[in-house]
């Protein structure tokens, strides 16, 4: 027996699979919901007083953006309601979020971490972030990079750099890799680190780390994860980063299922499970194999 089209992802450890499941609600029991113009409004100016609340702390917030917008409501009740949903929601936002990224981390493969940082006789902050993401941007087109990072201020100086994982192909490097010693303030010695002689000539310093471990990768995504819940924390990614890998599972390749709840479609899958196209054997999952699958977000 074999189930077709399932949506493949890693966790880090394991490939799970979640099987396709038959859909059993009418597109006539459907319900769509359609919100009014006084909805929106209110949602907008939550949206708003919620950015603009200075604390961190859900209960202390809520108490923030309830003094904001209690004057749109008839009496506290509602106002609370309205809070607590919404502040809900925003929770909800977040925790998919995260799932999503640890699946798109997980799934893909990632060699390098990167870090930018521009001279000031080459960039001023507004042109440093547009250089970067014109490069991104053409690094991706031009040479399959893949990459997930985040423009960030040094909480000591509030200067601007980069951080990021990559994904650059065999023989896609722009520029070399060279290594560089020099002094690092942070921890006042000397240090070796691995430079790109392009991107240095570019914008003023980049750092490579090679991604070697699941250890290093791990504690990077604990970094872009929280980063997420962070006061406008906002990550950028290339768009060639899928979260699922589309193939029919084998009844063999299943080792058990995900977790105890029975309705759960996840099953766990042996690790050298096989992989189809369209029906058409393409081989044992790795990375060669995952490049001819069909990709789904």
């Amino acid at each position: 027996m074999s189930y077709h089209n399932a949506k493949v992802y890693s966790d880090g450890s394991h490939h799970i699979a979640i099987l396709p499941q038959p859909n059993t609600q009418r597109k006539s029991e459907k319900k769509s919901k359609v919100s009014t113009v006084e909805e929106i409004e209110l949602k907008e100016k939550f949206e708003q007083a919620y950015a603009e609340a200075p604390s961190k702390g859900k209960k202390k917030k809520s108490k923030e953006i309830l003094d904001i917008v209690a004057s749109n409501f008839a009496d506290k009740e509602q106002a609370e309601a309205f809070v607590e949903k919404h502040m809900e929601r925003k929770e909800r936002n977040v925790k998919e979020k995260r799932k999503r990224l640890s699946r798109k981390v997980n799934t893909n493969d990632w060699n390098y971490f990167v870090t930018l940082t521009y001279d000031d006789k080459l960039h001023t902050e507004e042109t440093f972030e547009k250089g970067a993401r014109n490069f991104l941007k053409h690094a991706v087109s031009r040479n399959k990079y893949k990459y997930i990072g985040v423009f960030e201020r040094s909480p000591k100086t509030n200067r601007l750099h980069f951080h990021g994982i990559f994904y650059i192909p065999e023989g896609k490097m722009i520029g070399e890799l060279v290594e560089v010693r020099d002094f690092d303030t942070r921890s006042n010695r000397m240090r070796t680190t691995l430079q790109n002689t392009h991107l240095n000539k570019k914008f003023g310093r980049s750092d490579f780390e090679k991604i070697e471990h699941r250890e290093l990768l791990g504690n990077i995504m604990f970094y872009l994860t929280k980063y997420l819940t962070k006061q406008g924390g906002k990550l950028i990614m290339s768009k060639n980063i899928p979260t699922y890998y589309i193939t029919d599972i084998l009844e063999e390749d299943i080792a058990c299922k995900y977790g105890n709840n029975e309705d759960d479609p996840r099953v766990v899958l042996f690790d050298n499970f096989s992989c189809f196209n369209e029906g058409i054997y393409v081989g044992e999952i790795c990375a060669e194999t995952k490049e001819k699958l069909k990709k789904a977000n």
